[in-house]
């Protein structure tokens, strides 16, 4: 893939990134080492998570930047939990099979997320397998990433065969997830142009699952019928929701729902937990989703922001619009601009925010 990279911003060879700008978290080690991966660019990040209450690297962090120096031959300051300043130096992205776990119920769709984006620069397959979490708290479900992330960067030529194996859940993880990543070839991304207004819905999916004691399994079929319910009623048509159990290391529980409008897909999601009944986790995840389907906005918040990389590495101009302009959303913007010669801009409506990604020699 031929990569349209910024070439404003060096020191010694670096793009410096201050990894606590805007939201501040692990999303800004992620996708800066992901894009010097892709691009070739060196990054040097200070301040990893200085703002958190448990600041530098974590271990999902870790693992991230492990499967991502493996891919392109990076050379990287030493990987350990809690630094706070990281030097990521790439080489070549070369086709090849990884196997990665972090070790503890980190979210492995958020490995897989640095993985998948420099993975498109790869001469051929890329094969990975990722161990960890699959539905934890703070990441995006495993579903949610196949039935929402996946379908719509397929729209732009991303093709991955993703396939969730096994659950994990906090604290102990365990789970495995297994993707064949395709590749792009020379040409970037097709744009993304979506209805600024989004469309009517025309179908919802979703899935209720569990593992643990036969308590759990009773509260994901709550979930299923509860979540069925609710979407019919919000969305106006029919809502199919499957139960999946099966065994997992940790107890626990979850509901991911999806809706595809008329030219696109959103999504929410709910985890359980002692306590929490099926109910609770149903109206939870119900609302989320109906909350961006009211505001008429063409993906979800969460989308949103996992979204822009492509967009900006997409041939063209690309639009969306989202229910509201999140601070994870103008993290990404600035970060991308550190490496990629494009820009944004954002427009407010009554409703929505309507974001453009433009090649800045457009």
């Amino acid at each position: 893939m031929r990569v349209p990279t910024q070439r404003l911003r060096f020191t010694d060879g670096y793009v410096q990134i201050d990894g606590s700008v805007g939201e501040g978290g692990g999303q800004i080690v992620r996708t800066a080492c992901a894009l010097s991966a892709l691009t070739g660019v060196g990054c040097r990040i200070r301040r990893i998570r200085a703002g958190r209450g448990n600041p530098g690297l974590r271990a999902q962090h870790c693992t991230a930047i492990l499967g991502l120096s493996r891919l392109c031959g990076a050379e990287t300051s030493p990987l350990r939990i809690g630094a706070q300043e990281l030097t990521f130096s790439p080489s070549t992205i070369r086709h090849t099979r990884l196997e990665l776990d972090t070790g503890t119920a980190g979210s492995v769709s958020l490995v897989f997320q640095a993985l998948l984006l420099a993975s498109l620069g790869a001469a051929g397959v890329v094969d990975l397998t990722l161990r960890g979490g699959t539905d934890v708290p703070g990441a995006p479900s495993c579903d949610y990433v196949k039935n929402v992330k996946l379908e719509m960067l397929e729209r732009m030529g991303v093709r991955v065969d993703f396939r969730l194996l096994k659950r994990g859940y906090f604290p102990a993880g365990g789970g495995i997830v297994r993707a064949s990543v395709q590749p792009c070839g020379e040409g970037l991304l097709a744009p993304l142009i979506l209805r600024e207004e989004a469309g009517e819905a025309v179908g919802s999916w979703g899935v209720s699952h569990a593992a643990g004691t036969s308590g759990r399994h009773r509260e994901a079929d709550r979930q299923k019928r509860f979540a069925e319910r609710l979407l019919t009623d919000a969305l106006h048509v029919p809502a199919r929701v499957v139960t999946e159990v099966g065994p997992a290391r940790s107890p626990g529980s979850g509901l991911v729902l999806w809706a595809r409008t008329e030219d696109s897909v959103i999504g929410a999601s709910a985890l359980g937990k002692e306590g929490k009944n099926g109910k609770d986790v149903a109206e939870e995840a119900v609302e989320r989703l109906v909350r961006t389907y009211h505001a008429r906005a063409s993906t979800d918040p969460w989308l949103g922001d996992q979204i822009l990389p492509y967009l900006a590495l997409s041939r063209g101009p690309s639009v969306i619009s989202v229910p509201r302009l999140t601070r994870h959303m103008k993290t990404s913007m600035w970060l991308i601009q550190q490496f990629l010669n494009v820009r944004f801009f954002c427009e407010e409506k009554e409703l929505r925010t309507v974001v453009h990604c433009i090649p800045a020699d457009d």
